[in-house]
């Protein structure tokens, strides 16, 4: 027994054919836009993570300068409020006078400068006496 399949040629058949051709050639179309869409947005994806991690190395190298920018500042401000309280101290009269009596050893007529040296601190300090007092 030879089994030999042959095909009708009629309207149906023909119609069915057709149909499958048109079928098989829009799953392969479809198949091409699915992987062309995906693979667009795997690129818009992409683009996007590494803007994301450069945005993100961008903020922390900025956070960081800012906080070395916030230290300096406030050591000017820190420096500021020194020189301020300085020149507040040189327009003083007897500041100067007390820094010339002790760094210089001034005195006045018939007044004698001893320095004595302090127990708490190494620092030489001064003591006035008068003669005749």
């Amino acid at each position: 027994m030879n089994k030999k399949v042959v095909k009708l040629l009629n309207s149906y058949t023909k119609k069915k054919e057709t149909e499958k051709k048109v079928l098989s050639d829009e799953s392969r179309v479809s198949r091409k836009r699915t992987l062309l869409f995906g693979s667009i947005m795997l690129v818009i994806a992409g683009i996007l993570l590494v803007i994301a991690l450069h945005q993100n190395h961008q903020n922390s190298y900025l956070e960081e300068e800012l906080a070395a920018n916030e230290e300096r500042l406030d050591n000017k401000i820190t420096e500021s409020q020194d020189l301020e309280q300085k020149i507040k101290q040189l327009n003083d009269d007897d500041y100067i006078m007390r820094i010339a009596r002790s760094e210089f050893f001034l005195s006045e007529e018939g007044e004698i400068v001893f320095n004595l040296s302090d127990d708490n601190n190494d620092e030489p300090v001064t003591e006035e006496s008068k003669f005749g007092e």
